[in-house]
C-alpha cells in the first residue's frame, strides 16, 4: 500500500492477502453463516457498481440507517467504492433527529433495513432531496424511491461484465483527503455537528490501533458497539480485518 492509503486501498489488500479466510460471521435464523475475505471484496465490488450503474456519482452522500448485520459493512463498503460518502445513523434517533441529519448532510441516498423502513417511511415527505431508498430486505412490496439491494446486485455483476475498467476507475480515483463518512455527535450542545472524516483519518487510525489492540489470524471479534459509532470501525471491523481476524 502507499503509504497514505484510502479505504479502498486497505479493503483491497487485506482481502487479497487473507483471502480464504473468514471476515463476515453472521447468524441466520438459527445458523451462523460465513463469508471469507474474497466474498467480501467481491460483494463489495458488485455493490458499489450497482451504484455506480444507477446514476450514483462521486461524493454523493449516502445515510446509512440498519441495525448491525452483514449488510451495513458491505453497504458502506458498496458505498465507498462507488466513490460516494457514507452517513451513518444510529437506530436510536428519532424522527426529528433523522430528518436533520438527512437534510443536513445532503444526502440523495439512503440504505436502510426493513427494521428502520418506516422510521425512513416517516420522514421522506421533509427531505425532498433523496432520490432513492435502497432495502436491504426483500418485501412483498415497495413504495415510491425504494428499491431492493438484490437490483443493485444484479445491475452491479451486470456492469462489471460490461464495463469493470470504468468502476476501477471510479473507486481508483479516490484519494486519502476524500470524505468517508459524517459522522454526527449526539446533538446534546445544541445542532449536532456533522464531523467530515476521510478515508486517511480511518486508515490512520487503524495504523495507531496497533500499538494497543493485537490479535491473531482467525481471532473472532464480537462487535456490540452500533456499527455507526466511529470506535467500532476503527477498533471492530477495519482493525480486525488488518489482521486477517474475523466479526
Amino acid at each position: 500500500m502507499t503509504q497514505r492509503p484510502t479505504i479502498i486501498d486497505f479493503v483491497e489488500h487485506y482481502t487479497s492477502e487473507f483471502s480464504s479466510h473468514v471476515f463476515l460471521r453472521e447468524k441466520v435464523g438459527d445458523k451462523w453463516t460465513e463469508t471469507s475475505f474474497a466474498d467480501t471484496r467481491r460483494e463489495a465490488h458488485i455493490l458499489g457498481a450497482g451504484l455506480m450503474s444507477m446514476g450514483v456519482k462521486k461524493g454523493d452522500k449516502f445515510a446509512l440507517l440498519s441495525e448491525g448485520r452483514n449488510l451495513w459493512v458491505l453497504g458502506e463498503l458498496g458505498i465507498l467504492y462507488a466513490g460516494a460518502v457514507n452517513v451513518p445513523l444510529s437506530i436510536k434517533l428519532q424522527k426529528d433527529e433523522l430528518k436533520f441529519r438527512i437534510c443536513h448532510s445532503d444526502s440523495k441516498y439512503i440504505m436502510t433495513s426493513a427494521l428502520q423502513l418506516e422510521k425512513i417511511r416517516a420522514v421522506l415527505p421533509y427531505c425532498p432531496n433523496v432520490e432513492k431508498v435502497f432495502v436491504f430486505d426483500e418485501l412483498p412490496e415497495y413504495k415510491e424511491k425504494e428499491q431492493y439491494i438484490g437490483d443493485v446486485r444484479k445491475a452491479g455483476e451486470e456492469f462489471l461484465a460490461a464495463h469493470e475498467s470504468e468502476f476501477v476507475e471510479r473507486y481508483s480515483s479516490v484519494g486519502p483527503d476524500d470524505y468517508a463518512n459524517i459522522s454526527y455527535t449526539s446533538g446534546t450542545t445544541a445542532d449536532p455537528k456533522g464531523i467530515l472524516l476521510t478515508h486517511r483519518n480511518y486508515t490512520a487510525n487503524v495504523e495507531q490501533a496497533h500499538s494497543v489492540v493485537a490479535c491473531d489470524v482467525d481471532d473472532v471479534m464480537l462487535i456490540i458497539l452500533p456499527l455507526d459509532h466511529c470506535f467500532a470501525h476503527v477498533a471492530g471491523f477495519y482493525t480486525m480485518m488488518s489482521y486477517g481476524g474475523s466479526i
